[in-house]
């Protein structure tokens, strides 16, 4: 399985990080999590034989980003030139020093490669043409992602239009996280994966004493068994926090003494769900972190939550008033009259 192939008109993305996690973690049961940092040639060589059986191939041009990639198994350059060897184009993100000996990238000479100031590529070219359409395109892994993100959603938010009783608002749409989760497979592994990523940036000092991951509904509790092999962290399920909050797992079962928590989300609103289980874990003596999830809401403007503040959602994907229109997505009060 591949879960980073994101496809546009000029050129197909693959993240290696990402797929040598599910090799590492899901073919092998090696069970680093996103601690790897090795590329191991039976990754490089599944994606290979993935691109050679492909029928992408509507471009000529493929993007590898070796982003959070330290080390090289031996044969990997070998592995590389017979992808580029099946007629295509070839273009490097984020090479760190350590690999580029092991890339022999001295071997192909191009002004329009980029260094960066760890004395690695942010972007390098794999081939010599003076000119190309790839030179005028900005290629950012996280930007190539969120569009593909905001691309896939749209198919999965319906016309809503009821009362929110919990939050007391209107709501006009309803994002389907359930049946998006279910359909899009591998891809939501890379959203996790991204996810994971994102809690080791914000949490790395806090993970080094285990904190655990709570799920809150059956969908998050998908997506937190995700997280918790990618980041090896165990994990407590509240087996429903909804509009109507019924907690099945008894709180006595589970100490929660001197013990950290991340709350994890399928999509946070208005936030409500998250504010229940936060409570239920203060009051129970433990301590809450803070709170993630596959998609938030932007209800209020970025800078109007500071970045320490703990009830900030960390999240791979946003819907904001940038985006809403264009996902049919509106959230109204009894103040505004654009609710009738």
């Amino acid at each position: 399985m591949i879960i980073s192939l994101i496809e546009t008109p000029e050129y197909s993305y693959f993240n290696l990080h990402a797929e040598e996690v599910i090799s590492s973690n899901y073919l092998n049961d090696d069970n680093q999590g996103i601690y790897i940092s090795s590329l191991q040639f039976e990754t490089a060589n599944r994606l290979f034989n993935f691109i050679k059986e492909s029928t992408f191939k509507s471009t000529e041009n493929i993007v590898l980003d070796f982003e959070n990639i330290e080390h090289l198994q031996s044969n990997i350059f070998d592995k590389i030139i017979e992808i580029r060897n099946l007629d295509y184009k070839l273009v490097l993100l984020n090479i760190s020093e350590k690999i580029i000996k092991q890339l022999s990238l001295d071997a192909i000479v191009n002004s329009k490669n980029k260094f960066n100031d760890k004395k690695g590529y942010d972007i390098y070219y794999f081939f010599a043409e003076t000119s190309s359409e790839l030179y005028g395109i900005e290629i950012k892994s996280s930007a190539v992602f969120y569009a593909n993100f905001k691309d896939r959603l749209k198919n999965y938010i319906d016309k809503y239009e009821k009362p929110h009783v919990s939050s007391f608002v209107y709501l006009h749409s309803f994002v389907d996280l359930k049946k998006f989760i279910s359909t899009e497979n591998p891809f939501i592994y890379y959203a996790l994966y991204r996810l994971a990523i994102k809690i080791k940036h914000q949490w790395e000092p806090e993970l080094q004493n285990k904190p655990i991951l709570v799920g809150q509904s059956l969908t998050s509790t998908f997506i937190v068994s995700i997280l918790s092999k990618l980041l090896k962290l165990d994990i407590l399920v509240f087996d429903k926090i909804g509009p109507i909050t019924k907690l099945y797992n008894k709180l006595e079962k589970h100490n929660f003494e001197n013990r950290k928590y991340i709350v994890v989300s399928d999509l946070v609103c208005l936030g409500t769900e998250v504010k229940i289980t936060k409570n239920l874990i203060e009051f129970s003596g433990g301590k809450y972190l803070g709170n993630v999830s596959l998609t938030k809401i932007e209800t209020l403007k970025r800078e109007d939550i500071k970045l320490d503040n703990i009830d900030r959602t960390i999240s791979v994907f946003s819907i904001s008033n940038k985006n809403n229109l264009e996902l049919n997505y509106h959230i109204y009060t009894n103040l505004e009259k654009s609710h009738e």
